[in-house]
């Protein structure tokens, strides 16, 4: 029987059944595509399961350290606050690094209280100011919480220590979106 004739008769036997050769390089073949299968569902399981082994190595503590000893490389002074937070001044301003173990991949850094909202017509003109920064700067947030006006950078960084090549940057964007901010007050 010809190989053609063969591929256009689907009732032939195959060809490794006729030979005792291609019939344990068959079975071969079987083994390696079940191993092959065995080692793919590893390799997936690993890749699923190893952000949450890495983001368990970033305790709370672990976070505070990193962010105050950055801090202290930069020249400025940060503490822990009540909540976990790190606060610290820059630019005579407030602002804290929200430390979450839940999600350290997650970057965010406050600007807190920048302008107490007195009237329910100044909270209209306050809703339209944080519009406008929210449309005009990237990354920054401009809203309101508690009768008072907060901004903030937040980002996904990976790795929580990869905040640090933006950092000088993000607090320089939330100081123009509060320049913004007041231009439109």
């Amino acid at each position: 029987m010809l190989l053609g004739s063969y591929l256009m008769d689907t009732s032939a036997p195959p060809v490794a059944m006729k030979h005792p050769f291609f019939h344990s390089f068959d079975l071969s073949l079987t083994f390696m595509q079940k191993l092959a299968q065995v080692f793919f569902s590893a390799f997936l399981l690993s890749l699923m399961f190893a952000p949450a082994a890495q983001a368990q190595d970033w305790s709370e503590s672990r976070l505070q350290n990193m962010y105050l000893d950055y801090l202290k490389d930069q020249g400025m002074e940060g503490w822990v606050d009540s909540d976990g937070d790190v606060q610290f001044k820059y630019n005579d301003h407030s602002y804290f690094i929200e430390v979450n173990e839940d999600d350290n991949e997650f970057f965010r850094v406050v600007l807190f209280n920048i302008w107490p909202i007195e009237s329910a017509s100044e909270r209209e003109q306050v809703e339209d100011a944080c519009d406008a920064v929210n449309r005009s700067l990237k990354c920054t947030k401009a809203y309101t919480t508690n009768d008072n006006v907060w901004m903030a950078v937040e980002l996904f960084v990976g790795k929580p220590d990869y905040f640090m090549p933006v950092f000088m940057r993000s607090l320089n964007v939330i100081e123009q979106g509060v320049d913004r901010f007041v231009e439109e007050m």
